[in-house]
């Protein structure tokens, strides 16, 4: 019955798989994988502290979420790479790595050991997966607990972020959440959720605090929390704290709203309970348990060892009904191009077309140089006139290919490619469950807008993906080949996959004086089997309209006299194509020529430009890859639709690189450009992080759009090298949120005085002695330059319903207003904030207003807030910035003595307004508190101070140069008289007087 009910929980967990995401069911959580990464070594100790880390974990949720949920059931996945054991299941899947929530992988290359949550979505969103060093795994019940605190808690703590979308409520030094801050009270706060919390305020030494010129701790003041009889909350907190076992809420932990953490900026000042309760997991089912029903709470676990990644299995499910007359020419073009070109050698390949009735054109076969032409001539080239659409019996025919084969159909992909609705029984409904069982992923491309809405919903139950090719604009870089290749290579990557390096469109106007020069790099890391391939826009079926030549790094020419092995045309497709065993690394120069036009109506020849290759063989780093996505795929307009792209070098992150996502709009509108950026803005959770973000606006109807993207580098690219931090919280640019490290009190806590409140007076801090406190510190990390490189990579679809057209997207919401610096003598403060746009953060919105209050209410209450015009400037203006554009600008606090503002704080918030009325919410609150005298500086004292200092020197410098210019002058007559003396002594002796 066991063996019954395993085989039963493994058929759910890979079904979960597909989901990405773990079930809650009558309130024990189901379906959760943890899977490790094929280059951790094998240790048991791992798997083993997993296990006792949900054990704990399963209890502390329970109580933390008020007796509404567990941990139930948990599969563990190790990688094949592992020796097998009696105890792990097999199964015939690989690549759990990519989809499972819980990761155990290699560490992070900036943070080392640091378990992190990658959170990319707003409040309430799911996170994308939570991630755990192998070094975390193997010492967390030893070296590492000492650093982190009891496992179980920082499960749950990350399983919050990773299942609710909470975030951190603690906060960190050098960024916007600054570890103190000035409350309405005037009193020093440690940024925290509730108050209560009690501790010592201290040096890393032990030593009383100083206070820096802003008036609060300096960087080396720390609040240690006592360790006993402490507060309950909160998790995203001080989790490591005994006594804390709840999230905070409004009721018995209550929240603090204005403390300025990344739960309230994200969250608009919701505590994490309220959020979490709101969370569908909670919100209409899973009631508390009485304590009569309390469940067993020890977690049911299952190992199980995956396959080794292969190389793709796929079959392409290929349209010919008569609808597909308008595509045909490029559909065959592509699809050639794409079994040619871009298949890796050594996958299986089948071929299934389908009209009225379904036929097998290709057979499995594994992939070859010398049989890909083979496979091409067994392609379809033509479409049935008058067939219907039959893709259900085709999914039929599919599963009888499978089970007369005898091919592994678990994990076998399908590349369903139509452009229209099913018209003929059975449907895809039908057959679905019968696919799902085999285990069998369903990918879908749809050829132009009228394709069948269910593609996305087929593709997402079994954990496929869904791809849109804009049929007949060439324009697009992102062409039907380039998406079959993305299609089969997500559920197979492995470190020898072929990589699309370079995509581009050029336009060349025909003619023989016309002709078109540009340039790829190839980095060092690829150039192993590297094609360089050039598709014109011409339907014609005779002579090519362009020619081709390629000049390599070391000068060498390649044309069409380079012979069959390197130079080959195709006719057919209007492909020219050089392909290199070993290309050299370095700057690549193509030059197209267009010949003078056979036909007058041809007058611009479009050239797609594609660049493939293999990673070098025992080249000394692994190759720059690129992954971009949206965090839904369908968006209610106007809703905010992110855009994200990850730019990653093996374990490194990429920053300051060069990323653009290209979209293709359903309607005959160009394709769009959108630059992606990784600033801690908008749609950029965290700056620094190698996830470039942005928001996309430019909506021109409803239907599917088709995502890619191109990177390259700056000339400050760089890549972070892995170094283990020791600093009691992250530096800027951690990957995602996480908890806190144990605040290890620096001196025996019973040698201490009584903990005190969490709360203290200015005063309590030593004045400062260094001008500490202006502005955010700009912690720099562990860089190193890259070469220079490019890729390009798909990124599949989202859907746009309800779309009208109009002004409906308001400005973006400003979220670093932060103030770079005060002056109590001069009465100013100096302000910065991003520039919104006019949607969104595009273009420019038309009114900037921004205001100040004597409270944080202002955040909720914008229309107390006092509001600032250009006569309260003393530098800067208001007039609105172009999107993304730094807006800087002092306020002068005016009719406000010195007395009046000595030991006051004020709160500023912006928001922006476009042309038609829309308006931004408000940004988050800017505190700005004047110091008492003693512990603000007098840069205007200073300056007198240090006018007089050098008054004083220029007297000196001049005293000593007249006292010089005498004594000399002194020496000189002395010299003059002694000589003038000793000459009349010598007149005398000879007889003669001189007379003066």
């Amino acid at each position: 019955m066991l063996g019954v009910f395993w085989h039963l929980f493994l058929i759910s967990a890979v079904t979960e798989r597909a989901f990405g995401s773990a079930v809650l069911y009558d309130n024990g959580y189901e379906g959760i994988v943890v899977a490790i990464g094929d280059q951790v070594e094998q240790n048991d100790t791992i798997v083993d502290n997993i296990k006792r880390m949900f054990q704990e974990g399963s209890k502390i949720l329970y109580e933390a979420t008020r007796h509404r949920a567990y941990f139930r059931e948990v599969t563990i996945v190790v990688p094949a790479t592992w020796k097998h054991k009696d105890e792990y299941m097999q199964t015939q899947s690989s690549g759990w790595l990519s989809d499972a929530e819980i990761r155990v992988d290699k560490p992070h290359p900036a943070y080392g050991s640091e378990p992190y949550t990658l959170q990319l979505g707003g409040c309430g969103e799911p996170a994308d997966y939570t991630h755990l060093a192998d070094t975390y795994a193997t010492e967390m019940y030893n070296e590492m607990l000492d650093k982190y605190g009891p496992p179980g808690k920082v499960l749950v703590h990350e399983w919050a972020h990773l299942r609710w979308g909470v975030f951190d409520e603690y906060g960190t030094q050098g960024t916007l959440f600054p570890t103190f801050y000035i409350g309405e009270d005037l009193q020093v706060h440690s940024t925290g959720c509730t108050e209560g919390l009690t501790g010592w305020l201290l040096k890393e030494d032990g030593s009383k605090c100083q206070a820096d010129t802003t008036g609060l701790p300096d960087s080396k003041c720390h609040f240690y929390p006592s360790t006993e009889k402490n507060v309950n909350g909160s998790l995203m907190s001080f989790h490591f704290l005994d006594s804390v076992t709840q999230f905070c809420d409004d009721e018995d932990i209550p929240h603090n709203p204005f403390a300025p953490n990344p739960q309230n900026l994200r969250c608009d000042g919701k505590s994490t309970w309220q959020v979490i309760s709101r969370h569908e997991d909670f919100r209409d089912s899973n009631p508390p348990r009485s304590k009569r029903s309390i469940p067993d709470l020890t977690p049911k676990f299952q190992v199980i060892q995956e396959q080794p990644k292969q190389k793709p299995r796929f079959i392409l499910l290929l349209d010919l009904s008569g609808s597909m007359e308008m595509y045909m020419t490029v559909f065959y073009q592509e699809v050639v191009r794409f079994v040619r070109d871009l298949i890796p050698t050594g996958s299986q390949i089948a071929v299934v077309s389908f009209a009225n009735v379904s036929r097998i054109d290709v057979d499995f076969t594994e992939v070859t140089n010398s049989n890909r032409e083979d496979i091409v001539q067994r392609l379809p080239k033509t479409y049935t006139d008058g067939g219907y659409t039959a893709i259900g019996a085709a999914m039929i025919t599919v599963l009888e290919l499978v089970e007369r084969s005898g091919i592994t159909s678990d994990g076998l992909m399908v590349v369903l490619i139509t452009d229209g609705e099913e018209t003929i029984p059975p449907l895809v409904s039908k057959v679905l469950p019968d696919i799902k069982e085999h285990g069998i992923i369903i990918n879908t491309v749809s050829l132009g807008p009228n394709a069948t809405n269910n593609l996305e919903l087929w593709a997402s139950e079994t954990g496929g993906r869904s791809y849109y090719h804009r049929t007949g604009y060439l324009s697009s870089a992102s062409t039907l080949d380039a998406l079959l290749l993305d299609s089969i290579s997500k559920y197979t990557e492995t470190s020898d996959e072929l990589l699309q390096v370079y995509r581009d469109v050029v336009r060349v106007k025909a003619g023989e004086s016309n002709f078109k020069e540009g340039e790829v790099t190839l980095d060092s890391s690829v150039g192993h089997l590297t094609k360089f391939s050039f598709t014109e826009n011409i339907p014609l079926y005779n002579s090519f309209s362009i020619a081709v030549s390629l000049i390599s790094p070391d000068g060498e020419i390649y044309k069409n006299t380079s012979g069959p092995l390197i130079y080959s045309e195709d006719p057919y497709t209007r492909t020219i194509t050089f392909s290199l065993t070993e290309a050299k690394a370095g700057r690549w120069v193509y030059n197209i020529t267009s010949f003078p036009p056979k036909h007058e109506y041809i007058l611009t020849d479009d050239v797609l430009i594609a660049v493939t290759s293999y990673p070098r063989n025992k080249a000394p780093e692994e190759p720059i890859r690129v992954k971009v996505w949206m965090s839904a795929n369908d968006i209610q307009f106007p809703e905010p639709a992110p855009v994200y792209a990850l730019v990653s070098q093996g374990y490194s992150i990429v920053v300051n690189a060069n990323v653009t996502a290209i979209v293709d709009p359903p309607t005959s509108d160009s394709a769009i450009s959108l630059p992606l950026f990784d600033d801690g803005v908008g749609a950029d959770i965290q700056e620094g992080d190698g996830i470039y973000s942005a928001y996309f606006t430019q909506f021109s109807g409803n239907g599917r759009y088709s995502l890619s993207a191109v990177v390259s580098t700056t000339n400050l690219t760089a890549k972070l090298l892995g170094s283990e931090t020791e600093s009691l919280t992250l530096k800027p640019g951690h990957p995602g949120s996480n908890a806190i490290r144990v605040m290890e009190i620096p001196v025996p806590e019973n040698t201490l005085p009584m903990p005190a409140d969490s709360v203290f007076h200015v005063k309590d801090l030593d004045p400062p002695t260094s001008s500490e406190g202006e502005g955010r510190s700009n912690k720099d990390l562990n860089k190193v330059s890259v070469e220079p490189f490019t890729r390009f990579t798909s990124g599949g679809i989202f859907k746009v319903n309800n779309f009208q057209p109009g002004d409906l997207q308001p400005p973006g919401r400003v979220t670093d207003l932060e103030v770079l610096s005060i002056s109590l003598y001069e009465a100013t403060v100096k302000l910065r904030w991003t520039s919104p746009g006019d949607d969104l953060y595009h273009g420019k919105a038309s009114v900037v207003d921004l205001r100040y209050h004597d409270t944080a209410k202002i955040h909720y209450n914008f229309g107390i807030g006092h509001r600032i015009n250009q006569t309260h400037l003393s530098e800067g203006n208001l007039k609105p910035l172009d999107a993304g554009s730094p807006h800087v600008l002092t306020v002068q606090m005016l009719e406000r003595s010195l007395e009046d503002l000595e030991n006051h704080a004020f709160f500023f918030c912006v928001r922006a307004r476009d042309e038609v009325g829309n308006l931004g919410n408000i940004s988050n609150v800017a505190r700005a508190y004047f110091p008492f005298r003693e512990y603000a500086r007098n840069k205007k004292e200073e300056q007198r101070v240090n006018a007089m200092a050098g008054l004083v020197v220029i007297i000196v410098i001049v005293i000593m140069i007249v006292a010089i210019a005498a004594f000399i002058a002194i020496v000189k007559l002395l010299h003059f008289r002694n000589k003038k003396k000793k000459r009349t002594q010598e007149l005398n002796e000879s007889g003669y007087r001189y007379y003066s």
